[in-house]
């Protein structure tokens, strides 16, 4: 039932059948893949819920862009929903540059922090791991880049990067916002599944549809879901706030 120049555009990008079809133009909450096919996604969660329980003082590490900002954000919000004790840290994009510092490590641990988690950065932070390793940090790196060929991934409790070796996670282009997304999503669900999937996820994806686009990421796949859904939120609020 559709016009054929848009069954003949959905063809040539590789949907054959009206199920295919359907999944790509009404985009659904209920398509969000499951958080544990990312590896690592198992023991990541495992040591935050110990935080929380535990009332550890936890550091999200960010980037200062848009996708790490608002990755910060959206990790921030979860733990603290379920009662964890966050900070967080955005370097300065002159007088630190991109990546995770020993000194700020260092100063976390001199105040008590015992877990970090890396969002939009510290897949190849290999110095880093090892100084939080140094400290008595347990490191929880959440990224997208592209880890180092041969190096591998750098030594954590947890490294979740859809494109790490070994890793099957369905969607490989998400941003650092959306890696964050999906630990937080792993998180809140299991808290309490039917309140994350129709009350606080949904509200997330007001800010992770502007880190997806803003990292020029591919809008296929999961991120078509993030972004379809988070616009349609934002416009929705914005038509209902009487703005003149």
């Amino acid at each position: 039932n559709l016009p054929l120049l848009i069954a003949e555009l959905l063809v040539a990008r590789g949907m054959n059948t009206a199920a295919d079809a359907a999944h790509f133009l009404t985009p659904h909450i209920d398509q969000l893949n499951d958080p544990y096919t990312m590896l690592g996604m198992d023991r990541a969660v495992a040591r935050v819920h110990q935080a929380i329980a535990g009332k550890e003082s936890i550091l999200i590490y960010g980037d200062y862009d848009v996708d790490g900002t608002t990755a910060t954000v959206l990790l921030k919000t979860a733990i603290e929903v379920l009662g964890g004790s966050v900070r967080f840290h955005i370097p300065h994009r002159l007088r630190e540059g991109y990546g995770m510092q020993r000194e700020i490590l260092e100063t976390a641990a001199r105040e008590g922090v015992r877990l970090v988690i890396s969002v939009d950065t510290g897949i190849r932070a290999f110095a880093a791991a090892d100084a939080a390793a140094q400290l008595g940090l347990d490191l929880i790196v959440t990224d997208h880049h592209l880890p180092e060929t041969e190096l591998g991934v750098p030594r954590a409790l947890a490294v979740l990067n859809p494109n790490q070796a070994g890793c099957d996670y369905p969607c490989r282009h998400l941003c650092g916002a959306g890696v964050a997304f999906k630990l937080s999503q792993a998180l809140l669900e299991a808290w309490d599944r039917d309140r994350a999937r129709t009350k606080i996820l949904p509200s997330f994806l007001k800010l992770l549809a502007i880190a997806t686009i803003a990292d020029a990421v591919p809008l296929l796949g999961e991120n078509r879901v993030f972004v379809a859904l988070g616009l349609d939120r934002k416009s929705t609020r914005l038509n209902s706030s009487h703005i003149t």
